[in-house]
């Protein structure tokens, strides 16, 4: 009897540890995960990358599959946010983003102005833009279908006359010496540079909603305090560019000039 009973534990156990050989043989890494690594790393990477976490891997899943997969997903979490710190954080992305996005702003400011000088129904855009332009939100155009479809009808129909605002100059004049200030005598970065550019870009616009907002005016005195923070806004998009990316050049010249005094004196 005591025979039977040991031979039937020992059966049991052996199915146990089969069962266990077998879970530990077949241990694959998350395939997502490596997918996702796939999708961001560069290729001179990725093979080194997955040899190494996939070696760990497979020690780990020897004792425990399930910490094994998690230690897998941490680990090409936080693979992929270095490189993707790296990627966002580079000169050559900042500098293209720098460059874009004032000038996709620049058009659509563009736009918005002539909607403010041209527009004899402001339904036309949306039944409550004129609401909204009471208000002194004429950004809320950029919610409506209809004027993206005639984008480009706005600013065929934009003229020179529309842009020349002079209160809109000079507050624009006095941000960008501020700008070229915090450049010259306290050495901002580019990054800094960028942040108070484009703040002081969307002031005005901001205070003339909250300045409308504020008083009761008639409607014929609203599109002059519009007209004073989209201008404004308009002045300061492409001069804060050049500004950004003039210090982001210096930046990538001096990177530039480290990394090679770092290879000769290396290969010395």
């Amino acid at each position: 009897m005591a025979r039977s009973v040991h031979s039937s534990t020992d059966h049991v156990m052996g199915v146990i540890m089969d069962k266990f050989s077998k879970q530990k043989n077949n241990a694959m890494p998350p395939q997502f995960a490596n997918k996702l690594l796939a999708l961001l790393l560069p290729k001179r990477f990725l093979s080194n990358v997955l040899g190494d976490l996939e070696e760990e891997f497979y020690q780990l899943a020897e004792h425990d599959i399930d910490q094994a997969n998690k230690w897998y997903w941490r680990q090409s979490m936080e693979t992929s946010m270095i490189y993707l710190q790296k990627k966002f954080g580079s000169i050559e992305f900042l500098g293209r983003l720098n460059f874009y996005l004032p000038l996709a702003m620049f058009v659509i400011v563009m736009a918005l102005v002539s909607i403010l000088s041209n527009m004899e129904d402001p339904e036309f855009i949306s039944p409550t833009f004129w609401n909204d332009l009471l208000q002194g939100k004429i950004h809320t155009a950029l919610f409506s279908e209809n004027f993206w479809h005639n984008f480009w009808s706005f600013i065929q129909a934009t003229d020179l006359n529309m842009f020349i605002h002079i209160p809109s100059l000079f507050i624009a004049t006095v941000n960008i010496f501020v700008l070229l200030y915090l450049d010259k005598k306290q050495n901002a970065s580019a990054l800094k540079l960028a942040v108070w550019g484009y703040l002081l870009a969307f002031i005005p616009y901001v205070w003339s909603i909250i300045h409308i907002m504020s008083n009761s005016f008639e409607a014929k005195q609203i599109g002059p305090i519009i007209a004073t923070g989209i201008i404004s806004l308009l002045y300061m998009l492409l001069p804060t560019s050049y500004i950004v990316h003039r210090k982001l050049k210096r930046n990538k010249a001096e990177q530039d000039k480290f990394e090679r005094a770092k290879v000769e004196q290396e290969s010395e």
